[in-house]
């Protein structure tokens, strides 16, 4: 750490903040992802980072972490100029993270997996004892409970992993802790104890810097609120002075109107257009991944499956798109079953689907937008005239995609790549939704989109459902199929619980996908 030239004055307020940022920007090319940002954190405080997509959150975290370095502007910590080359330097201040994608090796203990983190390899060959010791105290400072030291942490629930990785960030002298969407992978009854870490550590006068996207987590937990937008900060304010529609506004920078949702009937009388029975996927060892998955779901109705990301969820997609075929067990579309399965197979019998990377399934980033608008089976069939595809119609009907589900692109030649996340997913919805099919499965339809983006699909989703399409839903996000779904089940160890109608209990259903079942 060293200073930097054309040293900016040094923040002054009553009680000098634990981390200063002044003028702080950076760039990636053309794109000023952080722009003149000035922030300040306090000791004994959780502030809560608030923005869309793309407003520069992950971007301000890394900056703070060491993993990026400012182009301008400069950190001060306890009112001194820092700069910071690398998570090394930032450590050395103070500041531990805790990202999304948890960095623990499956295969070892939760004793080893902490050992990489709090010694060196020779000391831990050498203290193992001390070590473990050490990290157990540690967790119970902060009322962290970790679990038994020596289980392989591939056994662990997702918050015992989730704690363990707060411990290994708040080893040596952490007063900062950043938490980087902290509750997206845990069930309803982990986060009431995660947020009693979170008060336990800000009682001690640790500061949490806490990155989410859901309101209410905020207004629950939150002393002071950041919301950023394009880069820049557009307001911090103490909780008690926002509201949550107003939140909403500095987010998108317009007023978040409720959305009035067309009333839907679920044809329960009708036959299902959707019907599972018996459903059962293998590993190529042998190890059961779904065991005897059975449903319906019925026109004009959204039938959500949630649960904790790994449970089978992905290979129920795979089953019911035709990517992967089943051990055994029926899928019938519409009161048919596909001859085969592949994808040309389920989606000629109506079937369609939203996959859960848009980047790896959804788009072909180096097509044009246009071409990817019709890369859909049943699509191109409608439009062609024998071989050919007639440009004019390719451009007529990817102009009417574009428009209706207003996906936002600069030119309809222009690679797929260049949109946004939230667009690229629009035209994946509407892509879907084209096809007119009587079964719809979405899996993960909102992840990694804002509010606007979210709310633009939610709508697709609900209409599409209004037309008597059956939707199955598939979400590791619970809030999402609770709001949405008209029936609810869930998804443990590749087992489908019972279904419940909506209003649908929550802590029965948070139960459950904590293994409950």
């Amino acid at each position: 750490m060293s200073p930097v030239a054309n040293e900016p004055s040094v923040p002054t307020a009553p009680a000098v903040p634990v981390l200063s940022l002044r003028g702080v920007t950076k760039r990636f090319g053309n794109l000023e992802a952080l722009a003149d940002v000035d922030i300040d954190f306090r000791a004994g405080e959780i502030h809560a980072i608030l923005g869309e997509n793309g407003a520069g959150k992950s971007t301000l975290m890394k900056v703070i972490y060491g993993l990026l370095r400012v182009d301008r502007g400069a950190l001060f910590f306890d009112g001194r100029l820092t700069h910071l080359h690398s998570p090394i330097d930032a450590r050395r201040a103070g500041v531990g993270m805790v990202h999304q994608e948890f960095a623990l090796v499956d295969a070892l203990s939760v004793t080893e997996n902490l050992a990489l983190a709090l010694s060196s390899s020779r000391d831990w060959l050498l203290h193992r004892g001390r070590i473990a010791h050490a990290a157990t105290e540690l967790a119970a400072s902060v009322g962290l409970d970790i679990g038994i030291l020596s289980a392989r942490v591939r056994t662990l629930p997702v918050g015992v992993r989730q704690r363990i990785e707060i411990v290994k960030a708040l080893a040596g002298n952490t007063r900062i802790l950043i938490l980087d969407e902290p509750t997206a992978v845990l069930t309803p009854g982990e986060v009431a104890p995660l947020f009693h870490v979170l008060e336990q550590l800000r009682a001690r006068g640790r500061t949490v810097l806490f990155i989410t996207h859901k309101l209410q987590e905020v207004m629950d937990l939150a002393d002071r609120i950041t919301v950023m937008r394009r880069g820049r900060v557009v307001q911090t304010a103490a909780r008690t002075e926002v509201t949550k529609p107003q939140l909403a506004e500095l987010m998108i920078g317009s007023p978040a109107a409720p959305t009035e949702r067309p009333p839907r009937h679920p044809g329960r009388e009708a036959a299902p257009q959707l019907r599972v029975e018996r459903l059962s996927v293998t590993d190529e060892r042998g190890r059961p991944l779904l065991v005897d998955i059975g449903m319906t779901v019925n026109p004009g109705e959204i039938f959500g499956i949630a649960g904790v990301d790994g449970n089978g969820q992905l290979e129920l997609f795979e089953a019911l798109a035709g990517f992967r075929t089943p051990d055994h067990g029926v899928i019938d579309i519409g009161g048919t079953r596909p001859a085969r399965c592949d994808p040309a197979a389920m989606i000629a019998a109506g079937m369609a689907y939203i996959p859960p990377d848009r980047q790896r399934y959804g788009i072909v980033r180096d097509m044009s937008v246009a071409d990817n608008t019709l890369l859909n089976v049943a699509l191109l069939q409608r439009l062609a005239r024998g071989p050919l595809l007639p440009s004019t119609a390719r451009r007529t009907f990817a102009r009417h995609l574009v428009d209706r589900y207003s996906v936002r692109t600069n030119s309809l030649d222009g690679p797929a790549a260049d949109l946004s996340g939230g667009n690229a997913q629009r035209l994946i919805v509407g892509r879907a939704l084209e096809t007119a099919p009587r079964v719809l499965v979405a899996f993960n339809p909102t992840r990694g989109l804002d509010i606007a983006a979210s709310q633009a699909v939610y709508d697709a989703l609900s209409a599409a459902a209004g037309r008597g399409a059956a939707i199955l839903l598939i979400s590791t996000d619970l809030d999402e199929v609770l709001e949405l779904s008209d029936r609810v089940a869930v998804l443990y160890r590749g087992r489908l619980s019972e279904v419940y109608d909506r209003p649908c209990p929550v802590d029965r259903i948070g139960w459950l996908m904590a293994g409950g079942m």
